[in-house]
């Protein structure tokens, strides 16, 4: 069992899960309003541009492009199995948690930051195709901690060192007010928990005897 497997294991704990839940509810409740008025309130200027550096590395469609052209690639012109398949372990583990995400997004019609301040507006108003209305969960966390846990998976020995990075980025979307904590910590839990479904499942394709390199060499 690898680095990720083991904290996959421990994050889908019944008692975890609950905690995460329960987290999850009290900040909604409790937490969100106060952390995006405070932010707002006390103007962190010199961080900013970091943040907005950081927070770009959340763009879902630049990975799922990436990595559908780069497994095409290693597919027809450098025909080499070991990576095409590691190529569409990555490409499943941003393109999955993003299309779960858009549809709790639009059902969900939770409204962002951005109209607590115009119009009072803090809650769950339903289906909604607006970007104003599409908050929970965030879909900037969804793709970069997809992304890294399905590294993580792949390349166990940096699966602290990804994480932390992935955590910065998911916490500059709070920082930057677009989004609230729990957008984020629910969308980061998501993402866990499907890019850990889907490696149990490619898994066994990921093993040398899958791999047609491998088997020639």
């Amino acid at each position: 069992m690898n680095k990720f497997e083991r904290i996959y294991h421990a994050m889908t704990k019944l008692w975890v899960v609950a905690f995460m839940l329960s987290l999850i509810i009290l900040s909604f409740l409790y937490f969100d309003q106060f952390i995006a008025k405070r932010i707002v309130e006390f103007k962190f200027e010199h961080v900013t541009l970091l943040m907005k550096l950081l927070t770009s590395l959340g763009v879902g469609v630049f990975y799922i492009a990436l990595f559908f052209v780069a497994a095409l690639s290693c597919r027809y012109i450098f025909h080499n199995k070991f990576w095409e398949t590691r190529l569409w372990a990555l490409w499943l583990c941003v393109t999955v948690p993003n299309l779960v995400c858009l549809v709790l997004k639009t059902n969900l019609g939770r409204a962002r930051p951005e109209l607590l301040f115009s119009d009072n507006l803090y809650g769950f108003y339903g289906f909604h195709t607006s970007a104003s209305y599409l908050s929970f969960p965030s879909g900037h966390t969804t793709t970069i901690m997809g992304l890294v846990f399905g590294l993580s998976a792949l390349f166990p020995r940096y699966c602290m060192r990804l994480i932390v990075l992935g955590l910065l980025v998911a916490f500059s979307r709070v920082f930057l007010v677009q989004h609230y904590l729990s957008d984020v910590l629910a969308a980061g839990y998501l993402a866990l928990i499907e890019v850990g479904l889907l490696y149990s499942w490619f898994k066994p394709k990921l093993e040398p005897s899958s791999c047609t390199r491998c088997v020639a060499a």
